[in-house]
């Protein structure tokens, strides 16, 4: 899928602006209209007329939030801020809007007999509840300010983020850049001076942390990145638990953990934290293991070494694999140039789900990298999918699926759009990938087939990636096995000078050394869970994230602190997630589970069509442990998760 001249969308600010604006007022009729329904109304009116004024948002909130974060215009990101924080302001407006309420508490719900209208109901009143619309004037009144401010603080945090990338200058220029591949020397050219400058980015971040073989850089380098939103988002971080933790309170809760998961799988904080803690037990003594086998590598240099630091990790993580399993990751990338990666994916996913995916060149885009495929079914184009893969200036920085239209609802179809910053391919350069690079396409596809293959729901509401938060990852984790699958790799993982299929023996090799760190990186994870979790399960006043950090990191990880970093700042699932950063290890849980339908032959597509009838296509219709439980034919378990980590 290489980059051709793309028909750029022609956005002219001031029409943009108006078309979020009509979008909230066409919303806001629909408020009055729902309203407006006689006593006797059916069900049926009562909740396509309710669902209305979601459908009205979507055809312009999707859109706005993707081009806040990749837009290459600063204007067109402004407004997208400024809509975004309309669109919340009426959100919460709507959520505190007593009439409303009281409208849906007087619809006697047992004589509702369909029950996806039912649900409906039931999830509208629940949030109502939730929202605080029961509390009283002066109260509402301070839950309406502190949404409308935790909406700017959020995106001043994610903002940072994004601003922060550093470069990072290697006054040695390319004998710096020892033990890195050589494309990756090609893409960073030595200046008039000398010197090579890298950036904090992941396609830089990735490559230079687990090859570059001088230890002095990696660590300089390691607490640049480490502090890439620091210390702008140091106070911006106090700002949010603060204002979050005055709502949960304001709402009845004790805090925001309690309050963010009582909706979830897991219910509650304290639940949260059990799952952690299980965990982190299960992985203790594989990562202790491991841990000790990284120290004895790094004794190889330094026979007097009794500790691993942070900037190691990566790159004696990659020495032991070399030594262990005779495998080098290097040795992977020749057969994974972006081009044929792409296809691969793609084609691997219409085969297994009988679908097409068709290259779109009409409609205008946002980029000229962008690419645009429509998702053909039966002859008909079902869904419609964008492709934002590289990275640029002022873009997110990290990899993630956006809905950009939901579209059924209005006779239309759903459009999605994923967001990564895999190498680009360029004159002389095929943009060759990292195997983990591959893994997070996948998963990232996953995420947009949840959302594309919901497209019948009904309502709004339930389309979509709609299922509670901590199952969201489910669908995007089961799909990474895709990418360990000997024959799917094959047949697109092709070196890109000769054409011949990645070896057997070297996938193999990868395979085994893929086991390598698996404890680690567990621990690690739920660190970053606790971390998260720890920060909202309490009164944040007086709270110093860094020492927060700190103790958390060295009670989980043997890896001391790197004094005078400050990761949190760039942590954006601060904001995103919450006290939610478990949901990640919660869904790999139940993918594993559903992986064992596969088991043995992944390319089965009755197994797939099954997980897609019940699964994927059901949207929010039904609670995840019942869409569980549907394909499972039980509910879900430990036990696959359990013998995954310790195989």
């Amino acid at each position: 899928m290489t980059t051709t001249q793309a028909n750029l969308l022609d956005l002219r600010p001031d029409v943009y602006r108006q078309d979020g604006f009509d979008a909230l007022e066409r919303a806001r009729n629909a408020v009055t209209t729902f309203k407006a329904l006689d006593a006797d109304a059916s069900s049926t009116v009562l909740a396509e007329t309710l669902d209305s004024i979601q459908r009205e948002l979507n055809k312009a909130s999707g859109m706005v939030h993707l081009f806040t974060q990749v837009h290459p215009e600063d204007e067109i990101r402004d407004i997208g801020e400024e809509l975004e924080r309309a669109f919340s302001a009426f959100g919460t407006e709507l959520s505190l809007d007593r009439e409303m309420y009281d409208r849906l508490a007087a619809i006697d719900l047992d004589a509702v007999a369909d029950p996806l209208e039912r649900r409906l109901f039931e999830h509208a009143l629940r949030n109502y509840r939730r929202s605080g619309v029961d509390r009283d004037e002066a109260t509402r009144k301070r839950i309406t300010e502190l949404k409308a401010e935790l909406v700017e603080v959020g995106q001043g945090f994610d903002r940072n983020i994004i601003a922060g990338g550093r470069e990072f200058v290697i006054e040695d220029g390319h004998a710096g850049l020892a033990g890195l591949p050589q494309d990756f020397k090609d893409a960073h050219p030595e200046d008039e001076n000398g010197h090579v400058t890298i950036t904090t980015d992941a396609q830089d971040r990735m490559p230079f942390m687990t090859f570059a073989e001088r230890g002095d850089l990696r660590k300089a380098y390691h607490h640049l990145c480490a502090n890439r939103a620091y210390p702008e988002n140091e106070p911006v971080l106090q700002t949010l638990l603060e204002k979050r933790h005055e709502l949960a309170t304001l709402l009845g809760y004790a805090n925001w953990a309690d309050y963010v998961t009582e909706d979830k799988m897991v219910g509650s904080g304290a639940k949260a934290r059990d799952f952690i803690e299980r965990v982190l037990d299960l992985s203790r003594e594989r990562a202790e293991r491991e841990d000790a086998e990284l120290l004895a590598e790094k004794r190889k240099d330094e026979p007097d070494a009794e500790t691993l630091f942070e900037f190691e990790r990566a790159y004696y993580a990659e020495r032991v694999r070399r030594a262990k399993y005779d495998f080098d990751s290097q040795s992977v990338r020749p057969y994974l140039p972006y081009d044929k990666v792409s296809a691969g994916v793609f084609d691997t996913m219409a085969d297994l789900f009988g679908v097409t995916f068709e290259r779109n060149h009409e409609v205008p885009v946002w980029h000229a990298s962008v690419e645009v495929y429509d998702v053909v079914e039966d002859g008909a184009a079902v869904a419609r999918i964008y492709c934002d893969m590289h990275p640029r200036e002022n873009k997110f920085k990290h990899a993630a699926m956006f809905n950009k239209y939901t579209g059924f609802a209005e006779g239309g179809i759903p459009e999605g759009c994923i967001v990564c910053n895999f190498p680009e391919p360029k004159d002389g350069d095929p943009g060759l990938m990292l195997f983990d690079q591959v893994t997070t396409f996948f998963h990232e596809v996953g995420h947009l087939l949840h959302y594309v293959f919901s497209k019948d729901q009904r309502f709004v509401d339930f389309g979509g990636i709609a299922t509670e938060w901590d199952f969201v990852e489910v669908p995007s984790q089961l799909n990474e096995e895709w990418a360990w699958d000997l024959d799917v790799l094959q047949s697109f993982a092709k070196h890109h000078e000769t054409d011949e299929p990645l070896p057997a023996e070297l996938f193999e090799k990868m395979r085994r050394a893929e086991e390598y760190g698996k404890g680690m990186r567990t621990r690690t994870q739920m660190f970053y869970a606790l971390l998260s979790l720890s920060y909202y399960e309490r009164d944040p006043k007086g709270l110093d994230t860094t020492e927060r950090m700190i103790e958390l990191k060295t009670r989980i990880t043997p890896t001391p602190h790197e004094e005078g970093t400050h990761m949190q700042c760039s942590f954006g699932h601060l904001h995103g997630y919450s006290a939610m950063y478990y949901t990640y290890m919660w869904s790999l849980v139940i993918s594993k589970d559903f992986y064992s339908r596969f088991e043995g032959d992944l390319m089965n597509t009755g197994v797939a069509q099954e997980y897609r009838a019940k699964v994927t296509a059901r949207g929010g219709e039904k609670d995840a442990d019942q869409l569980c439980e549907d394909f499972l034919g039980r509910p879900y378990g430990f036990d696959a998760f359990e013998a995954y980590l310790n195989a």
